[in-house]
C-alpha cells in the first residue's frame, strides 16, 4: 500500500529554506534567538538562521545549542548509561522506546546524550509528536525541522485505523530503509501518575506495517528500551490538578493553552538531576522466546510490553523524594536508608507548596502527589519480597 506522507513526515532538505523564512517572521522566534545569544539583533538573528543550508547543521548548531542552554538553566546534572552501546554505522537504525514524563525534553535529552556519545557520527532520531501539540504554525515548522513527524490523534475511528497503518509504515520505512532511528514514547501522553506502562495498542500499531511473523516484524525495528528519570517535575501542580479533576469529576477539560503551557514549563522549569539509561536492543532471540511461550498474538504483544516495562522500571533512577513519598504513604520507615531527615523535610514543604493552590480535597491532593513519586519505587521493587507496599 502506497501512502502520501506529506502531512506527517519530518522536513527534508528542500523544506529547510522556506520553513526558516516562515519561522523568522514570528515575533516569538526573536525571543528564542535572544535566549540562545543574549542581545543579538533581529537582523543578525535572521541572517544567522537563514545561513543554514543543511538540516543536520541547523539541528547541531541551533537546536542542540538551545537544548544545551536549557540544560544549563534547568538541570543540575544530566547523566546517562550505555549511550555508546550502539553502532555508529549509518546503516544501523533503532527504535528507541522510552517512558514519557516531559513533552519535549524526553526526546531532546536522549538525542543530546546520543550526540555526546557519537559526536560527528551522530544522527538524531526522528521524533513522534502528537498533532495536538503543533497547533501553532511556527512551532510545527520548528518541530519538523528537528526531525519530528506528526501523530494524528483527532480523527474518526475509521480514519484512525488508516492513520495508524500509515504511521506504522512510515516509521518502519525510516528504520528499515536506513534513513533514521526513531524515538517513540511508550504511551500516548505523559505518565502523569508516575506509572510508566507501555500501551499494548502502541505495539499493535507498530506491527500493522509488518509483512512477516512476530519475530521478524518487531526484530526488524531494532527496539531499544530507554528509562528516563527526573528529580523534579516542573509540571507537577498541573498534573495533580488534572488527576484530581478526573478522580472527582470523571474527566478533565483541557483549555487551548494547556498543552502549550506544559511544553513551556517542561522546557524552562527546574528539573534538578536527570538520568537516562539506554537498554540493549531487544534481539530476535528474545522475541523468539516470547513467540514460543505465548500462542496468541495479544499475549505476545502483552509480553513484549511487559519486557519493555521491566527494563524501564528496573533502570529508573530513584531519587530521595521517591523513597520519602513511599514511606509517607506506607506510614513506615523501610526506605529511610535512602534519604535524610533534611530530604524528608524538604519534600513535605515541596508538597505543601505545589498543592496549596489546587481547589480539591486536601487528602486527595496529597494522595495523588505522593503516589506520583512513590509508584516508581513500587514498580522498581515489584519482584522483590524485601519491601511491602500499601498502595
Amino acid at each position: 500500500m502506497e501512502f502520501d506522507y506529506s502531512d506527517i513526515r519530518y522536513y527534508g532538505e528542500d523544506d529547510l529554506k522556506p520553513a526558516l523564512e516562515r519561522v523568522i517572521k514570528e515575533p516569538t522566534f526573536s525571543n528564542i534567538c535572544n535566549f540562545m545569544t543574549p542581545g543579538i539583533s533581529k537582523e543578525d538573528a535572521e541572517k544567522k538562521v537563514l545561513s543554514y543550508t543543511k538540516i543536520k547543521n541547523f539541528q547541531v548548531d541551533f537546536i542542540l545549542k538551545i537544548i544545551k542552554k536549557l540544560i544549563s538553566r534547568s538541570i543540575t546534572n544530566l547523566s546517562s548509561e550505555n549511550a555508546n552501546n550502539f553502532s555508529s554505522n549509518s546503516n544501523d537504525k533503532y527504535l528507541f522506546i522510552s517512558n514519557h514524563r516531559n513533552i519535549v525534553m524526553d526526546a531532546a535529552l536522549i538525542n543530546h546524550e546520543l550526540h555526546a556519545a557519537y559526536d560527528k557520527d551522530f544522527e538524531s532520531t526522528a521524533i513522534a509528536i502528537g498533532n495536538n501539540l503543533l497547533g501553532t504554525p511556527w512551532i510545527k515548522d520548528m518541530a519538523r525541522l528537528n526531525k519530528s513527524f506528526v501523530v494524528i490523534r483527532d480523527s474518526s475511528v475509521q480514519k484512525m485505523l488508516e492513520n495508524s497503518i500509515k504511521l506504522s509504515t512510515y516509521m518502519r520505512s525510516l528504520i528499515m530503509e536506513q534513513k533514521s532511528s526513531v524515538w517513540l514514547a511508550q504511551r500516548e501522553g505523559r505518565a502523569k501518575n508516575g506509572n510508566d506502562v507501555t500501551q499494548p495498542g502502541l505495539l499493535k500499531m507498530l506491527q500493522m506495517s509488518g509483512s512477516s511473523d512476530f519475530v521478524e516484524n518487531y526484530g526488524n525495528l531494532h527496539i531499544v528500551p530507554v528509562s528516563i528519570s527526573y528529580e523534579n517535575d516542573p509540571c507537577i501542580s498541573n498534573k495533580v490538578n488534572e488527576l484530581c479533576a478526573i478522580e472527582v469529576d470523571g474527566k478533565y477539560d483541557k483549555t487551548p493553552m494547556d498543552d502549550y503551557n506544559s511544553m513551556y514549563n517542561g522546557l524552562m522549569g527546574f528539573k534538578g538531576r536527570v538520568h537516562i539509561n539506554f537498554g540493549n536492543e531487544i534481539t530476535k532471540d528474545v522475541l523468539k522466546k516470547i513467540d514460543e511461550e505465548f500462542p496468541r498474538k495479544n499475549e505476545k504483544i502483552k509480553s513484549l510490553a511487559e519486557y519493555i516495562d521491566g527494563f524501564v522500571h528496573k533502570n529508573y533512577k530513584l531519587w530521595p523524594k521517591n523513597y520519602v513519598a513511599t514511606d509517607i504513604i506506607n506510614n513506615d520507615t523501610q526506605f529511610e536508608d535512602f534519604y535524610t531527615s533534611e530530604d524528608k523535610t524538604h519534600f513535605i514543604k515541596l508538597m505543601a507548596d505545589k498543592i496549596k493552590d489546587i481547589n480539591y480535597d486536601e487528602k486527595l491532593k496529597q494522595d495523588i502527589f505522593l503516589k506520583m513519586w512513590a509508584t516508581p519505587v513500587k514498580n522498581s521493587f515489584k519482584n522483590s519480597d524485601k519491601y511491602k507496599f500499601t498502595f
